[in-house]
């Protein structure tokens, strides 16, 4: 078996290949800590933390003994059949209550997830928000369509092809939402619930079956379209209708998972975003009345480029005509992610929330007094209609803003905010280094097309200034990271 760093970088399509001269992935990550890196970029992706490389590495090592152990040309797949079992069940217990008649189906990525339910559920319309605001391989997947030149298994494929089997290739409708105007305004939410409506009445009235994906958080730490808005067309049409939430950046708290899941909704996380664990380990929770009505609904053997039969509920018809495997840098990779995630649920969720306000405040106001820069507005985080009880989730984590020109309130150019996210990383003499999220390209004002960079707030964040360094300590980093964009940007 290959070490543990060479395994955090197996079992995922070419985003997750190292490059040969930086050893840095496509996100900027290395499969080992870096813990001279601020990490403030967690809406992207993380480094894994030396809590997550123990977890994972102690997870090598029983793997590895196991397979000694049982020797034979199945022993991978039966161990990790096994172990994939348990990981649904730790994923189940983060919801509050857990409902144990739910279902988990693994995958290597958010975007894989929604290639996954595409191929599972067969829609004929998908609703979703603007890729903008979303991973941008997204609108491909939902399609049915390679997303990568890579699959997840290992096989090279056409991008932007259909998967092999025609038969059953999703080939639908696919309605985008937008959700800023060009200059990074917030459109209206009420216009934004509208064009939802509208476009999914259109789609059931002609007698589509329609996918509706709802995101929590998107890029720029929005929801939309509203939760209200989607629960009731789920209700008004329950038979026709299905909603996905992408949740990919995991920024919820666990009585808002099982919320979801109580409402019939099927939710998609990741644990490499806000959890801060590495790139590629991603999760669909389903929820029993969604099982129920597919679980019998075959895959197209094309769907084992994605997924493997243990990738699914064992008693779960739908997989059949998949093939065996195993996927052990998943396995690694989620173990990580969990980690993080119960050092983070052992923390009061008022301290949690006490935090994330004071850290909020601090971002708002250094960004709202600094001439170099413009916040772009976030929309308050409204999930009441879900019925549960407001917890830490309430609170913004995702400050995405844009880097001014001198003297002018006009954005700098989109080659300039490239620069600027590389040079933050970049070791310099006597210089702190600072991931943030990749720049989102989102903007165009006075023929200047630029992107917003984003500071973010992560579970390792949250858990370092509540039982480690101090709240103090954490907004200071973040603060630093805006004195050096302010001291790159005089440089330039």
């Amino acid at each position: 078996m290959p070490d543990t760093a060479t395994l955090l970088v197996s079992g995922g399509d070419a985003r997750i290949a190292l490059d040969p001269v930086s050893g840095l992935s496509l996100y900027g990550c290395r499969p080992c800590p870096d813990p001279d890196l601020v990490a403030l970029g967690s809406s992207t992706a993380s480094s894994i933390s030396r809590t997550g490389m123990a977890a994972a590495d102690a997870l090598r090592q029983s793997l590895l003994a196991q397979l000694q152990r049982h020797a034979g040309t199945d022993a991978a797949a039966t161990i990790y059949a096994s172990h994939a079992r348990q990981l649904r069940a730790d994923l189940l217990a983060q919801c509050d209550p857990c409902d144990p008649e739910a279902g988990v189906i693994l995958a290597a990525s958010g975007t894989d997830l929604h290639l996954l339910a595409s191929q599972w559920l067969r829609p004929q319309c998908t609703v979703m928000v603007a890729d903008l605001e979303t991973g941008s391989g997204v609108p491909a997947a939902l399609q049915g369509r390679h997303f990568n030149r890579r699959a997840a298994a290992g096989a090279a494929v056409v991008q932007g092809a259909l998967l092999d089997d025609r038969r059953i290739a999703v080939q639908g409708e696919l309605v985008s939402l937008a959700l800023r105007t060009a200059d990074g305004a917030l459109i209206d939410p009420d216009l934004v619930d509208a064009a939802c409506v509208a476009s999914v009445e259109r789609a059931v009235q002609s007698g589509r079956r329609v996918l509706l994906v709802l995101t929590d958080v998107s890029k720029t730490g929005l929801i939309a379209p509203s939760i209200d808005t989607a629960l009731a067309l789920k209700r008004r049409w329950p038979a026709q209708l299905e909603v996905l939430v992408d949740a990919c950046q995991f920024r919820l708290a666990p009585a808002t998972l099982a919320a979801y899941l109580a409402h019939d909704c099927m939710v998609a996380l990741t644990g490499s975003k806000f959890l801060a664990g590495p790139t590629f380990c991603g999760a669909l929770l389903v929820p029993p009345g969604v099982a129920a009505r597919y679980r019998e609904q075959p895959l197209a053997p094309s769907v084992g480029a994605y997924s493997s039969r243990a990738d699914w509920p064992a008693a779960w018809p739908a997989a059949e005509s998949l093939p065996r495997g195993a996927n052990f840098g998943l396995l690694l990779r989620w173990q990580a992610a969990l980690a993080e995630l119960r050092a983070l649920n052992a923390i009061p969720a008022p301290s949690i929330a006490a935090f994330l306000q004071r850290f909020g405040q601090a971002l708002r106001s250094r960004l709202a007094n600094d001439p170099g820069l413009d916040a772009l507005p976030v929309a308050p985080l409204a999930r009441a209609a879900l019925g549960c009880p407001g917890s830490w989730d309430d609170e913004q984590t995702i400050f995405p803003f844009l880097v001014l020109q001198r003297g002018a309130p006009l954005p700098r150019p989109r080659p300039d905010i490239e620069r600027l996210y590389r040079q933050l990383r970049a070791a310099g003499q006597g210089q702190r280094r600072f991931q943030l999220g990749q720049p989102v390209p989102c903007i165009s004002r006075a023929g200047i097309e630029s992107s917003a960079l984003r500071l973010c707030v992560s579970a390792p964040m949250i858990v370092d200034a509540c039982s480690g360094r101090g709240v103090d300590a954490v907004i200071a980093d973040a603060l630093a990271a805006l004195d050096r964009i302010a001291e790159l940007v005089a440089a330039m």
